[in-house]
């Protein structure tokens, strides 16, 4: 699970930001427990409390996107640099923030911290357009504290993980200058045992886990190939989707059909290419299946997240979704945020932070507190500079109590992040 995430220095934001997913001390009786996960670490005296979810909002352009694509690019560096970087090319992820001179030559600063076992995970990594400038993983548990890798631009990797380990020091020691250490260790190092980077690796990547619903046309022509084939052969995720997702949405969809056809020439190297056909049935005076290349956004959005939908009900991960409620009626997103939140924590512990503009989420209804809870709020907003700020929202200790409608003081724009709408006109 994520603890925070934090840098600076990237795209738009230029100065320290962090986001925080520590449970405040929330009086309210419906906000006591609601939205956390207690996680026992060694050594504590109190479990660390941790979110379940974390929302983002702000107006076009003010850097809400901008939070998630750090998680994004912690995840790919520790991911895929080892296996994706060719000597010499330019980082994929050094985005500096480019309106200051000094800034845009300078490297940029990302980080998180998670939950790794009964102890947390620190992973900081600083690079410029080509090369690494510092990488360090440290593991903190019951008092301890152990740096395990150790990387500066100029000298040897050093850190326990290397040091104690004959392996590893042999990886290391010619190291490309855009790839990070952990994950040429994770790839390349040993599978197993105290030497392995393998878990910590892990638990990163499961952390900073990034998917982008902004754009309404990634889902216009049918399914995404690693959820529709599972869709197809699984009858028992296929169900789950159905139960949990499709039908629940009151979309008109009574069944579901799908197959997986060939779409490619064979050739002595391999299959060719499938794709997966969906076809929802609609009940009306008839049943009649529709493909899914005709049903609306809505519905298409709605099944292309129900991969990331099962994996926060079945797996330890963290989704970073930008723009979840893309296409959806607020009523669906409300659902769909208060049911990570009231996930039983003794089998579901997975969150969900996301970038969005629904202002609902700040209302309550039906006699229902709002589906976020106040610290699970953050805002950006962006200076005269072209540089933005995250902020929680509370850190409105006065302004933001529980007889306040957040929402309408929100809009109201006490707490900042909304456009200037007076400026329209034509």
């Amino acid at each position: 699970m994520l603890v925070r995430l934090f840098g600076s220095n990237f795209r738009s934001l230029k100065d320290p930001f962090e986001l925080s997913m520590v449970a405040a001390d929330l009086t309210r009786k419906e906000d006591r427990d609601r939205g956390v996960v207690d996680v026992t670490l060694a050594g504590a005296a109190e479990p660390l409390r941790l979110l379940r979810t974390a929302a983002v909002f702000g107006h076009n352009g003010s850097g809400k996107s901008t939070v998630l694509m750090a998680g994004k690019a912690v995840n790919w560096l520790v991911r895929h640099s080892s296996g994706r970087a060719e000597p010499g090319n330019a980082i994929k992820y050094y985005k500096p923030f480019v309106l200051d001179g000094v800034s845009r030559k300078s490297p940029v600063n990302l980080g998180c911290d998670v939950v790794h076992g009964d102890g947390l995970l620190r992973y900081e990594i600083s690079y410029c357009a080509n090369a690494i400038e510092r990488e360090r993983l440290t593991v903190f548990g019951a008092g301890t504290e152990s740096v395990l890798i150790d990387r500066r631009r100029s000298g040897r990797v050093r850190g326990d993980l290397i040091d104690r380990s004959a392996a590893n020091q042999l990886y290391v020691k010619e190291m490309q200058p855009n790839v990070a250490v952990l994950s040429k260790l994770a790839q390349h190092g040993p599978v197993k045992g105290e030497d392995s980077a393998r878990p910590y690796h892990a638990a990163i990547v499961n952390a900073t886990t990034y998917a982008d619903y902004s754009s309404s046309t990634a889902f216009s022509t049918g399914v995404r190939a690693s959820a529709g084939r599972r869709f197809a052969e699984d009858a028992e995720y296929r169900e789950w989707i159905m139960r949990h997702l499709v039908r629940t949405a009151d979309v008109g969809i009574c069944d579901v059909r799908s197959r997986v056809e060939d779409v490619g020439v064979p050739t002595p190297f391999g299959a060719g290419r499938k794709r997966v056909v969906v076809s929802f049935v609609h009940q009306g005076r008839t049943r009649r299946g529709i493909k899914l290349s005709s049903e609306s956004a809505g519905t298409k959005k709605l099944f292309n997240i129900a991969g990331d939908w099962w994996a926060l009900a079945h797996e330890p991960v963290t989704l970073l979704a930008d723009e979840l409620s893309a296409s959806l009626h607020p009523r669906l997103l409300d659902a769909l945020v208060r049911a990570v939140n009231d996930a039983p924590p003794d089998r579901v512990r997975s969150q969900l932070i996301f970038a969005t503009q629904d202002a609902g989420l700040l209302e309550g209804h039906d006699g229902k507190p709002p589906a976020l809870r106040r610290d699970q709020v953050y805002f950006t907003k962006k200076d005269r500079h072209g540089a933005s700020e995250l902020y929680p929202l509370a850190e409105f200790k006065d302004d933001a109590r529980a007889v306040h409608n957040i929402r309408k003081r929100y809009l109201s724009g006490l707490y900042g992040a909304i456009p200037s709408v007076e400026k329209v006109s034509l």
